[in-house]
């Protein structure tokens, strides 16, 4: 009978196991969420109409910097590195972001699990980037850091942000190809921006929206977004919002993203 009773007990913890394991690869899985964006007609939107259309409420007012080489070394290779500052406060965060162009969801998560990732990584985002006709799977990590005497809204000095963007770098982004080309490419960046941003939070057809309206060069950019974790829900929003837009007279023939909005000049 005890002889039972422990094969019984054996048999429960192993078949715990299991289905704890299982229950860890299926959280491990890398599943990106999605972010659909739309750039909307600039010569619309004025702050009040913002606010009128999207019952949207002002939320931060930021100055954007991108770093890069002349030559758009870290851009060729699909690195985003963007400084955010902050108007009236003692913040920033600096985004460190891998984007695979053109690269099918499998081909790009299968390149992202051989570089180590699991999706499991908490302090990483993984996620669909989906504006006009471009699907592009991105990993992003955020750092948020306090302003200094050298880097704050009203001045960046660009070797001292250079420095905190080193200083920063989460390992897997800097190894993702080799430490010496990252410190060695990042040594010769230089500023792109600032662009002054304006974001707003509010809803569009029943779904939460962020709004922001970009300023840069003489040119305005305003984006419509909104998160949404379920790629078949996405999909609904992404074609309700697109038609409503387009109904209404307020989508952009211009749907390029921000980075480019900046970066392209």
């Amino acid at each position: 009978m005890k002889k039972c009773l422990v094969n019984f007990c054996l048999i429960g913890i192993v078949l715990v196991s299991i289905i704890s394991f299982s229950s860890t690869q299926a959280k491990a899985a890398i599943e990106p969420g999605n972010e659909i964006k739309f750039n909307i007609k600039s010569e619309l939107f004025s702050e009040s109409d913002i606010s009128k259309v999207f019952q949207a409420i002002k939320k931060d007012e930021v100055k954007v910097y991108f770093f890069d080489t002349p030559n758009k070394d870290f851009l060729k290779e699909d690195y985003i590195h963007r400084l955010r500052v902050y108007k009236g406060s003692n913040k920033m965060d600096i985004t460190y972001k891998k984007r695979f162009l053109n690269t099918p969801l499998d081909e790009a998560i299968a390149i992202t699990e051989s570089h180590g990732f699991t999706g499991a990584e908490s302090n990483y985002k993984f996620e669909m980037d989906i504006k006009g006709d471009n699907r592009t799977f991105t990993i992003s990590r955020k750092e948020s850091l306090k302003n200094t005497s050298k880097v704050s809204y009203d001045d960046v000095d660009t070797n001292a942000a250079q420095k905190l963007i080193l200083e920063n770098v989460p390992k897997k982004i800097l190894n993702w190809d080799s430490e010496a080309w990252y410190k060695n490419t990042l040594s010769q960046a230089v500023v792109y921006g600032p662009a002054k941003a304006t974001t707003y939070i509010g809803s569009f057809a029943g779904y939460e929206a962020d709004i922001e309206i970009w300023q840069y060069q003489g040119e305005i950019m305003v984006e419509l977004s909104t998160k949404e974790e379920d790629a078949l829900k996405a999909a609904v929003i992404e074609k309700e919002w697109h038609d409503r837009l387009e109904t209404a007279g307020y989508l952009s023939d211009d749907q390029r993203g921000k980075t480019a909005f900046v970066m392209d000049k």
